[in-house]
């Protein structure tokens, strides 16, 4: 590209020196100059990286969580459903009165007058 630059700008005062000599008055006024533009170099500053300081972690106490023990309910009558063998066997406003290792007491009313029906404590409430 310099070259043609430079190619055109030697042309162009040829061609100005042959209208300068052909006429005096001209010849003075013509003012030619040539400047070829060198690249620029952008030079990047080195990013520094400032870190904290090291802080020592505070310490933090935690009260311990309670330690709750669930058993699990395979092999067991589910108190759902003993609820609701005691709904299908006539017992109105069924609850579980009792529950214990052997078995599930769940009461409620049979034409009006308190009743209570045992299921045994294993899978399926086999009642007792």
């Amino acid at each position: 590209m310099n070259n043609f630059i430079t190619k055109a700008a030697v042309a162009a005062l040829v061609s100005f020196g042959a209208l300068g000599a052909a006429s005096q008055a001209s010849a003075g006024g013509i003012d030619v100059d040539v400047r070829v533009n060198t690249p620029r170099v952008i030079v990047r500053k080195p990013v520094i990286v400032v870190k904290p300081a090291y802080v020592r972690p505070r310490v933090v106490v935690v009260p311990p969580s309670p330690v709750v023990i669930v058993k699990p309910a395979y092999g067991r009558c589910a108190p759902g459903l003993a609820l609701d063998k005691a709904m299908r066997n006539g017992l109105n406003k069924v609850a579980i009165s009792k529950v214990g290792p052997n078995r599930v007491v769940v009461s409620g009313k049979v034409r009006g007058a308190w009743a209570k029906m045992s299921f045994a404590n294993v899978r399926g409430c086999p009642r007792v």
